[in-house]
């Protein structure tokens, strides 16, 4: 009875909040400011609030401001990009195009030790610059948000937390589970390295809870049993690459955009990452209370041809399935890092389906928080073809945009036909369901 008494409260809620969401009217195309601040082009690199910002406006400016979040970086940059990264030669030029259509963008270099690894700081940043945006160049007529991997996320929090200040939101690559079931993923990665190596307790910290001042070059890779060129440790990385379900060509091979093979990446997310979120949380946000690790008879047999014995690595890992977050830690990331799903905006994210550091099953977590709230027509999910984290052309990207733009004009929510598959898009593509 008790139960049926909180599900009766929890539905009328939801209800309740349904109504002050409906989707707002078809917006008109766009037009220049009547108003403008300053005489265009109009180019600036200045700082705001400690962080280093960029502007650019073209003479023939559309109206329209397209706000950037990047992804995280490992080091300082001399300047923001304004646009996401692409697949090297691919064509046309993708901050160039954008300027030659008359788009606006903006960027901000939100940084916190020189580590970009805080979505607090990125929302601040974000909130700040549009802000400035307006008080010095003009108001636009729209302002789109989007944004890459950590970025991406934090533009799916943005969108759902500052509906008034955005228009619409474009999000690859992100983490749309939110970070705190994102970074438990990368918990599963520490366990499985511990099982398959040892763990360096002595450098890294406990596996639950790391050093929050880790060096990524010092403290990580220079202690990290790397894969050897001989192949001798091949078998215990490919037990690590299974237990997170990473496809083999995403984890071995090189991403074309990063430069770097998968393995070295979730290197860097896996423990660097993870380590620095702890630190911003002032302890361990991630658990995996009573999870139990599992594998397929057919990858446990092709391990033992590499000399592993899975089950064996598979109860060590499960032997660990008691770590609870620190509930202030947890809490803090869910405020700052966490996804409901409530979307008042057109919501478009971009996603590759051999993603090796964020599961493409991050995408049927989402939306399926989305379609609680019964806010899945103001939600689209594309694909691209792409082997790694964040693989997308200028020509994918320059599509989101105009999917996105003809979305806001019409009000009607985009089918597949926006994705051309010639284009790299794969249609009909369907996520797995999130593992836990």
């Amino acid at each position: 009875m008790k139960r049926d008494i909180a599900g009766t409260i929890t539905f009328v809620m939801a209800v309740l909040l349904l109504h002050t969401v409906a989707t707002p009217p078809a917006l008109q195309a766009q037009a220049p400011p009547a108003t403008l601040r300053v005489a265009l082009p109009f180019d600036l690199v200045d700082v705001l609030d400690a962080a280093k910002f960029k502007i650019r406006v073209p003479a023939n400016w559309n109206g329209t401001l397209l706000v950037y979040l990047q992804g995280t970086k490992t080091g300082a940059v001399l300047e923001p990009a304004v646009v996401p990264p692409v697949v090297a030669g691919s064509q046309p030029p993708l901050e160039a195009t954008l300027l030659a259509r008359g788009y606006a963008l903006a960027a901000s270099d939100f940084t916190y030790a020189s580590l970009d690894m805080q979505a607090k700081v990125a929302v601040e940043d974000a909130l700040a610059l549009t802000s400035y945006f307006r008080g010095r160049v003009g108001d636009p007529a729209r302002v789109i948000l989007w944004g890459t991997s950590l970025g991406g996320l934090v533009v799916l929090k943005m969108i759902e937390d500052y509906p008034r200040a955005f228009d619409g939101a474009i999000a690859t690559c992100a983490a749309a589970a939110g970070m705190p079931r994102g970074f438990d993923r990368q918990l599963d990665f520490g366990l499985a390295y511990a099982a398959a190596f040892g763990w360096p307790a002595d450098k890294w910290g406990p596996l639950e809870q790391l050093r929050p001042d880790l060096n990524l070059q010092t403290d990580v890779f220079a202690v990290a049993q790397v894969p050897k060129e001989d192949g001798s440790n091949r078998g215990a990385w490919e037990f690590i690459r299974l237990v997170r379900g990473i496809p083999s060509e995403s984890f071995w091979g090189t991403n074309p955009v990063y430069g770097s093979p998968g393995w070295r990446i979730n290197l860097v997310i896996g423990i660097w990452a993870r380590a620095v979120n702890e630190g911003f949380a002032a302890g361990p946000f991630t658990q995996n209370l009573n999870r139990r690790y599992t594998l397929k008879p057919e990858e446990k047999t092709y391990l033992a041809g590499l000399g592993v014995n899975a089950d064996e690595l598979l109860a060590k890992m499960s032997a660990r399935a008691n770590i609870l977050a620190a509930p202030h830690a947890r809490d803090y990331m869910e405020r700052f890092g966490g996804l409901r799903g409530v979307l008042r905006r057109p919501t478009l994210t971009l996603h590759n389906p051999l993603d090796n550091v964020v599961d493409v099953s991050v995408h049927s977590a989402y939306r399926a928080q989305v379609e609680w709230w019964g806010c899945q027509d103001r939600l689209v999910q594309a694909y691209a073809k792409g082997i790694g984290h964040c693989v997308f052309t200028s020509e994918q990207l320059l599509a989101s945009v105009e999917t996105m733009e003809r979305w806001l004009n019409t009000g009607t929510r985009p089918d597949a036909s926006f994705f051309p598959e010639d284009k790299g898009f794969v249609n009909n593509f369907v996520p797995p369901p999130w593992p836990y």
